[in-house]
């Protein structure tokens, strides 16, 4: 069995370890050890949550640990559930700490959107200082009111339509005449954003609460946070190895080495990735135990080779940051089930969590929105939402296959969807706003001439072009194929050269690996040309000759050979 290691550099926890004493104290003893023990790794990953509450570690564990931030967050957030009530304390240092890293770690968001969703705001200590129950207990370093007011403004900036409309903002209304003139600025800057304010109109009541100097004092200051905040992101960007991955098939458990079963239920590693899974709904509480089988048998059928492991950490990051994601690559490389098999890891094992559409030229938009449909009662007509609709607001995944084929009006509904995450439906009103979980796939084949690929001509989705992560796909090596076959089917062993080298001489040299020959690249592209002007005969594409298909007629074959030769 192979086991996925997430392996945290010592140098990173000495780091964060030599900050201030609290950290060098709790780490201190764990750096010491040259082999962590489940429970010195269940100690470690605990720590490192605590530490990312303190307001002065925070940016420094973000910036070192990003791989594991979602994991940090998830485990702060059972503490604050834990027992069945809010641990207020730590719920506004969670608060806080999600504030600093909102801007530059973009899985922050989509976990500060769920957090939220069920959990009271930022400032709930207004309401309840101002309600007759009995007071809250907070720890000796309680978060200062600044803090709070401060990460609500940043929370406001990044989704001003979420939070707005999520939080009761009236009780911050009297904060405007705090003595604390850091809690003025941020309340006043809050319900500028609130009750959607003009710059001239901001600017006009902002001159009311504070004088000349103080406003010049705080414009100076946001320069300076949107300086700090641009060299943290390039600092996060050019550290992308803070955690690395490999595939073992033994573990070892040495000193940094974490593995996936390591890390919080509610999220999953994928190849060094952590993302959050997929909860259960409320109704199907019951059938948890059918669909984690169903995931296990899905995991179990997908042989994680080389060059798949490389696309699927690449779709992994691209999913952490929200991007809409394009899958290129010739017919039958393995484009939808890369992005079924990231699915099955996160929990999404059946529709509606993924759904699947088949693009062509009679689908239109009207599929993908929407449309009217009568009922039993006469004259009467209900909305029907389509696909898409049902992805976007209930925060689900969706994969257009072959978007090339998709027409004009599909491409015109999905422009607005990847620039501002904004569905437009005619006939409905407003705009609806995407719901957090929500991720757009496509594929688009690539098509075999001369030896070379290249994508289909005239066609609507390079209009699209600019808003995809791209993901390029390659067919399989004869040594990648060699180890499928192997895994899948280990009574083959003994004539799974004998089988390769004839799906090759069927399929031409698209499966052939330059990697374990000598001969340089010029040279090889010169021999592949040389032998395709001789050899005439057509080659087989794609789901013409299905590697998946052959090798079950070609099993089928030797075993009743075997079977009758006995």
């Amino acid at each position: 069995m192979e086991h996925f290691l997430l392996e945290v550099a010592a140098a990173p926890l000495r780091l964060i370890a030599a900050k201030n004493e609290k950290s060098r104290s709790e780490l201190g003893r764990f750096l010491a050890k040259q082999v962590w023990t489940s429970q010195d790794r269940q100690c470690v990953l605990s720590t490192l949550a605590q530490l990312l509450l303190d307001k002065d570690c925070t940016v420094l564990v973000g910036h070192q640990l990003r791989p594991l931030l979602l994991d940090l967050l998830e485990r702060n957030a059972e503490a604050i559930k834990a027992g069945g009530q809010i641990n207020h304390d730590l719920h506004e240092r969670l608060c806080v700490s999600m504030s600093k890293l909102v801007g530059n770690h973009p899985d922050v968001l989509p976990f500060a959107l769920r957090y939220f969703k069920d959990t009271s705001p930022v400032f709930q200590r207004l309401f309840l200082e101002s309600s007759d129950a009995n007071p809250v207990r907070y720890g000796r370093r309680r978060m200062k009111l600044r803090d709070l007011m401060e990460a609500a403004y940043k929370f406001l900036q990044q989704e001003q339509s979420v939070f707005r409309e999520l939080w009761d903002w009236s009780v911050c209304v009297p904060l405007l005449r705090s003595h604390d003139t850091l809690v003025r600025w941020y309340t006043a800057n809050c319900l500028a954003l609130v009750t959607c304010m003009n710059e001239e109109h901001k600017l006009s009541f902002l001159k009311k609460i504070f004088n000349s100097d103080e406003l010049i004092h705080f414009r100076l200051r946001l320069l300076e946070e949107a300086q700090l905040q641009d060299l943290e992101k390039a600092l996060v960007l050019a550290n992308p190895e803070a955690s690395l991955w490999c595939k073992e098939k033994e573990l070892q458990y040495l000193q940094g080495h974490l593995v996936s079963s390591d890390l919080s239920p509610r999220v999953t590693a994928v190849c060094g990735v952590v993302l959050p899974g997929q909860p259960p709904a409320p109704g199907e509480l019951g059938d948890n135990r059918s669909s984690s089988r169903e995931q296990e048998l899905a995991l179990r059928s997908y042989v994680l080779v080389e060059s798949v492991c490389k696309n699927l950490q690449t779709l992994a990051m691209a999913v952490a940051s929200q991007n809409a994601v394009l899958l290129e690559g010739p017919i039958g490389c393995g484009k939808t089930s890369l992005v079924e098999y990231l699915a099955a890891m996160t929990g999404r094992t059946k529709p509606p969590q993924l759904l699947k559409v088949q693009l062509g030229d009679q689908t239109d938009s009207k599929m993908l929105l929407g449309m009217y449909r009568c009922t039993d009662v006469p004259g009467e007509f209900v909305w029907q939402p389509g696909t898409l609709t049902q992805a976007a607001t209930m925060g689900h995944w969706i994969l257009l296959e072959d978007i090339d084929y998709a027409p004009l009006d599909v491409v015109s509904v999905l422009i607005p969807l990847l620039e501002n995450g904004d569905l437009l439906i005619p006939g409905q009103g407003d705009s609806l706003k995407v719901a957090p979980g929500f991720q757009f796939f496509a594929t688009r084949r690539l098509l075999s001439c001369g030896g070379n690929w290249y994508r289909p001509l005239n066609s609507h989705a390079t209009l699209l072009d600019k808003y995809w992560t791209k993901i390029h796909l390659d067919n399989l090596d004869k040594r990648e194929l060699n180890e499928v076959l192997q895994s899948r089917y280990p009574s083959l062993l003994a004539v799974v050269d004998h089988l390769l080298d004839i799906y090759i001489q069927l399929t031409g040299e698209k499966h052939h690996s330059w990697s374990d020959s000598s001969v340089g690249c010029e040279q090889a592209s010169e021999e592949v040309s040389e032998a395709r002007r001789e050899n005439k005969r057509p080659t087989l594409e794609g789901r013409e000759l299905s590697l998946r298909y052959w090798t079950k007629q070609f099993f089928l074959f030797f075993f009743f050979f075997f079977f009758f030769l006995e």
